[in-house]
């Protein structure tokens, strides 16, 4: 006990208080009227009270704000399982499709890309698309027969 008294008695008796305390004004010496100092305090007290209102007021505001988040990331997650059992279901029908189909599905969207890339040239040079092959430019005629 007395090292301890020893190792404690190079700081003031004020450190060990609570904070609370510390900042509270002494009473007057002369014992004179102790309502200035009631009064202080008080106005300390609601600076205090609205100090943690503001704070309890921020603290809502955020974890409004994480609800509404966590919200929105379980309703991705949602629309992220209905895409991929839909991609599932999709790849099974797809493994079900002949693969002459399949062949026959690619040919005919080539050619429709094909089709829509050609027509984007024309109107890109000005061409009207022509509707017979006696006015179509000659690289771009097919020839029969071959």
């Amino acid at each position: 006990m007395f090292r301890h008294a020893l190792l404690m008695s190079n700081q003031f008796p004020v450190a060990n208080v609570h904070p609370f305390v510390r900042t509270s004004s002494a009473p007057d010496p002369d014992g004179s009227d102790p309502t200035p100092i009631m009064r202080r305090e008080i106005k300390r007290l609601h600076i205090e009270i609205e100090h943690l209102r503001g704070k309890e007021d921020e603290a809502r505001k955020i974890k409004e704000f994480l609800l509404a988040y966590v919200g929105q990331v379980e309703h991705l997650r949602a629309n992220r399982d209905e895409w991929q059992r839909e991609a599932e279901r999709l790849s099974v029908l797809i493994g079900q499709v002949s693969p002459w189909l399949r062949l026959l599905a690619r040919c005919c969207f080539s050619s429709s890309e094909t089709w829509r890339k050609l027509t984007n040239l024309w109107a890109a040079r000005r061409f009207r698309i022509p509707t017979d092959s006696s006015r179509m430019p000659r690289h771009l005629i097919l020839r029969q027969g071959r």
